[in-house]
């Protein structure tokens, strides 16, 4: 009865099993122009193309380019022919024009005889026969094909042949169509009829049947042909199932390829890419439906069970699981059901017997082998996380919750003694959840929880924190076949640790890979990754690369739902996100079933070829090949990218650079294939365009020259010749320039000259008048210091004299007399310094704010001499002026006035009773005077202390109180005016004042 069942379950499972085909619809909404789609073509650079009774179309896989505005007074196009080999795939529209699809675009070419889709013969159109299954059919058509042999003409009864080396004609009476459609196809250069009454395949060659086939598919009238010429395909419909028919080996090859479910009833074209292991359906009103057929397998518990979510796995057979349901399953359905209850989905592992631990609750369950699964011994209280074992002991990582009323986790790595969980011989603790751990080396336990990476220490029993100040949740630790140890993550991304440290890979383009659950490596080095949202295989040698060289580009491939999958969530939280089986096929637990699939099987799909030919330039589309000529004033360039591709978007890399923009770079292109510019410069600029298209990271490259005139006043000539008429003009200017600045240099030298002159001069009578005020001030120094010196004896003697008077009560006679006598003494001393040291002052005052006048010499003495006439005839004293009238003086009228009324001064005060003489004569610029007295004269003492001060007045200490201060004062004024005086003592009397005096104008 067992056995009845298990045949039972399996019949169910593989009624429910069907594969999983993901169908992408496209109509007007999104980018046919009109949702009959009559025939399917791939050209020869990988396009398809469609036509529809609104224009031809061109399919990349991800975007249509529609041609409805060619220049047919229909665009009603119908099936394709020609030669897609050799780049010649022709169409044609209702009235009959024909268009050639050349070089990745259509046009309209005239119609001629080979090219032509009917031929007239024996008063008969015949229209050229591509499709058996062509809305062209109706009743009383007639059609033809060529073969290399000779040529077929089809008629409602009748096939003709006709040989063509020969012209021989064969005829069969058949009958042709069945239900207005041909019951003929061609398979390479094999041409078939279907008898259904007969229900045989009939072969034919040269227009006679050799063989006969019975094939029930072929010739049941439930099913429909699609025979495609142009594609040598042959396809049958049947029961909304669809069939591909291959002829091999003299015989037939059909297998069954999709599962239709009612969408078969409006196909009017039919094409299968095996390339990308797609199917293409064509339908009268629904537009395209694009078949993609899995490389992965999906499996889901049956119906009447709760919905397929899986997590952990084990293998159970060399091909196949079982789950924490106690179902075993492989690629092809449910294999056994050994019927777990209430176990948690998120644990389970082998004991070295091959007995199956899992958790029920908060307690192990022990699932024994030798009992088929049945028996069942138990640990309460012991939630275990992950487990595993080497040749001596188990290895736990128990969870426990926290007694602190949080529903916060902490953890405890146990390490028992033997294989058995009874006796702990050291216990690790951990204050946060663990998630997962794994033996590093015999002296070394990685543990993972969902703060941080540790790495225990069996022999030191330490811990050490490998990601210290940066949280990490650890959902997997993975050592690869190479010995590196990976480690995924909730949404920090992938690590490889290495020295204690680690290195955070990079993201793929939508950082999806940041939340991996595991990894499981298959035997060419690849790695795949599962996630929350697809599963993505990348070679471990480029993630080790980019820990060589950070710049690196890893290219992740990414697989989703159009690969088989029910959704891209796979599950990760379990000791075991992945199972890896004997016979080498890979199973992954998701949100929506269990997925199987063999990565040796799993092809990667790339873009094998580039295009760039089409750009719109300001709104208006160009082709170009290799060259874009622009026009200088065009503002915005859209370059368009073509690459046919027809699987996952995701996995299509391009990039592109433009040369002679700073800072250029490669730049992503966007799914809509379009490179955008905005005011390019003129010159020649280089675009190139890179596309990955292998998994080891092997680009193709593609460039193009984009070249933009300059306008005219851009161009090398108008910039040479604007550059020599500055240059002209710079000349001139400058040397009309030079002309004004040395005229101006001149003027300025003349001024310059003049004024350094003049400024010479001023600083020559700066320096000299520096000089005699220097003297000046050092003499009047001199001075004042002898004044202040003299003054204070006599000063101190009238106080003196005073204290003494006002100490004494009466004085006597005699005595008031002798005080007063003192005190007049002093004080006319004091008198004479004090009008003396006036004179002095008034006369540098004058000097110093008047200048030079020219005047008469002999006014000036004859004015002395009537000052001092009256008291010189009061001592019977006589003064002549014997200076010559015409002689004219710029001495210093207020000096020379001082230095002769003090001479005269002392001649009439110490001459009685005589004479004294003015005398002048002129030797060039000198005047001498010669003043004679007939006096009393000066002693020898006095013309020596004289002579000597004036020879040495800065030097020279001055006696005022001794000599008085008339003739230091003549000495000092002789000196401002750069003259001399002699004294010469008389032989018979008196005294001869001979003044040498310069008489030149002051400046």
């Amino acid at each position: 009865m067992k056995k009845y069942t298990s045949v039972l379950l399996l019949f169910i499972f593989s009624i429910i099993y069907t594969q999983h085909y993901s169908i992408q619809l496209y109509n007007t909404d999104n980018g046919l122009p009109q949702n009959s789609v009559k025939d399917i073509i791939k050209d020869k650079y990988g396009f398809i193309w469609l036509t529809t009774e609104n224009g031809i179309v061109r399919y990349d896989g991800m975007k249509f380019l529609v041609y409805k505005n060619l220049p047919l007074n229909s665009q009603r196009f119908m099936y394709f022919y020609g030669h897609p080999e050799k780049d010649s795939i022709y169409t044609t529209a209702d009235y009959g024009r024909t268009v050639l699809i050349h070089r990745k675009s259509p046009k309209v070419i005239n119609s001629f005889k080979k090219k032509s889709n009917f031929i007239f013969k024996d008063h008969t159109n015949y229209f050229l026969y591509g499709s058996n299954y062509s809305y062209t059919t109706s009743p009383g058509l007639s059609l033809y094909f060529q073969l290399t042999d000779g040529t077929y003409f089809i008629k409602e009864n009748s096939l003709k042949y006709i040989d063509t080396v020969s012209q021989k004609e064969k005829n069969l009476a058949i009958k042709t169509f069945y239900k207005n459609a041909a019951r003929i196809f061609v398979i390479n250069s094999s041409v078939f009829f279907i008898d259904n009454q007969a229900k045989n395949i009939q072969k034919i060659e040269k227009g006679k049947v050799v063989d006969y086939y019975n094939e029930p598919l072929l010739t049941d009238i439930h099913s429909k042909i699609y025979w495609s010429r142009i594609n040598n395909q042959v396809f049958i419909v049947n029961r909304n199932s669809i069939y591909r028919c291959l002829y091999e080996q003299n015989k037939f090859n059909i297998s069954k390829l999709a599962q239709l479910d009612h969408i078969a009833e409006n196909i009017i074209s039919v094409y299968y890419d095996k390339s990308y292991h797609k199917l293409y359906l064509g339908s009268s009103t629904n537009g395209l439906q694009v078949i993609s057929f899995p490389d992965f397998t999906t499996l889901q518990r049956h119906s009447s069970k709760p919905e397929s979510v899986f997590y952990a796995t084990l293998p159970y057979t060399k091909s196949s699981v079982i789950t924490t349901f106690g179902e075993s399953y492989d690629h092809n359905g449910l294999v056994e059901n050994k019927s777990f209850e209430s176990i948690t989905p998120f644990f389970m592992a082998y004991d070295e017997k091959k007995n199956l631990i899992a958790r029920k609750a908060n307690d192990l369950v022990i699932y024994q082998k030798k009992t088929s699964f049945k028996e069942i011994i138990s640990k309460k209280n012991f939630i275990l996380i992950d487990f595993f074992f080497d040749a001596n002991r188990y290895y736990a990582l128990e969870l426990h919750q926290k007694k602190d009323g949080t529903t916060e986790y902490s953890g405890n790595l146990l390490i028992y003694k033997d294989l058995s969980f009874k006796s702990v011989q050291k216990r690790f603790f951990f204050n946060n959840e663990p998630s997962k751990f794994l033996k590093f080396d015999e002296d070394h336990i990685l543990v993972g929880t969902i703060k941080g990476l540790y790495k225990v220490s069996l022999k030191t029993n330490k811990i050490l924190n490998l990601n210290p100040g940066n949280e990490l949740s650890i959902r997997s630790i993975i050592k690869s076949k190479d010995g590196n140890f990976w480690i995924t993550t909730l949404g920090k991304g992938l690590y490889l640790l290495k020295n204690n440290r680690l290195i955070k890979m990079p993201y793929d383009t939508n950082n999806t890979i940041s939340s991996s659950h595991t990894i499981l490596e298959d035997s060419h080095g690849f790695f795949w990754i599962p996630t929350n949202n697809g599963l993505y295989k990348v070679l471990e040698s480029q993630l080790l690369q980019y820990v060589q060289n950070r710049q690196f580009k890893v290219n992740y491939y990414r697989f989703s739902k159009d690969s088989g999958f029910k959704t891209n969530e796979f599950n990760g939280g379990s000791n075991i996100c992945g199972t890896r089986l004997q016979n080498g096929e890979f199973v992954l637990p998701s949100l929506d079933g269990l997925v199987f699939f063999d990565p040796m099987k799993i092809k990667s799909y790339y873009p094998e070829n580039i295009y760039i030919e089409r750009a719109i330039i300001d709104n208006k589309e160009q082709y170009f090949d290799k060259v874009l000529n622009l026009k200088p004033e065009c503002n915005r360039i859209d370059i368009f990218i073509d690459i046919p591709y027809y699987s996952n978007p995701d996995n299509l890399v391009v990039e592109a650079k433009l040369s002679g923009i700073p800072n250029s770079r490669w730049e992503s292109i966007g799914k809509d294939g379009k490179f955008s510019i905005s005011n390019l410069s003129y010159g020649n600029h280089s675009f190139v365009v890179r596309i990955l298209v292998s998994d080891d990271g092997k680009y193709i490259y593609k460039k193009i020259k984009i070249i933009i005139p300059p306008y005219f006043y851009q161009t090398l000539w108008f910039k040479l010749f604007i550059s020599s008429i500055i240059l002209l003009l710079l000349y001139i200017v400058v040397r009309w320039r030079i002309r004004f600045l040395k005229k101006k240099n001149h003027e300025l030298e003349e001024i310059v000259n003049s004024r350094t002159k003049s400024l010479s001069d001023t600083v020559e009578k700066l320096k000299i008048t520096k000089i005699k005020l220097h003297k000046e001030i050092e003499q009047q120094k001199k001075l004042i210091g002898t004044i202040t010196h003299d003054i204070t004896t006599p000063v101190k003697f009238i106080a003196l004299t005073a204290k003494e008077a006002l100490n004494q009560n009466e004085l006597s006679g005699q005595q008031s007399e002798k005080i007063l006598n003192s005190i007049y003494k002093s004080s006319d001393q004091l008198y004479n310094f004090t009008i003396t040291l006036k004179e002095y002052a008034d006369i540098y005052t004058h000097h110093r704010s008047n200048k030079t006048e020219l005047y008469s010499l002999y006014h000036l003495i004859d004015e002395k001499r009537v000052l001092f006439n009256a008291i010189a005839e009061n001592h019977h004293t006589v003064i002549i002026n014997n200076v010559d009238k015409a002689i004219r003086a710029w001495i210093s009228k207020n000096i020379l006035s001082a230095i002769i009324h003090n001479l005269l001064d002392n001649s009439v005060k110490f001459t009685k009773n005589g004479t004294i003489t003015i005398d002048s004569s002129v030797e060039g610029d000198t005047i001498i005077l010669l003043i004679t007295d007939t006096g009393i004269g000066m002693d020898e003492k006095k013309i020596e202390y004289y002579t000597k001060l004036q020879d040495n007045i800065e030097n020279e200490k001055l006696l005022l109180q001794k000599y008085g201060m008339g003739l230091h004062l003549v000495l000092q004024l002789l000196q401002m005016i750069e003259g001399k005086i002699v004294f010469k003592k008389n032989k018979l009397k008196g005294t001869s004042f001979k003044l040498i005096l310069t008489n030149k104008k002051d400046d």
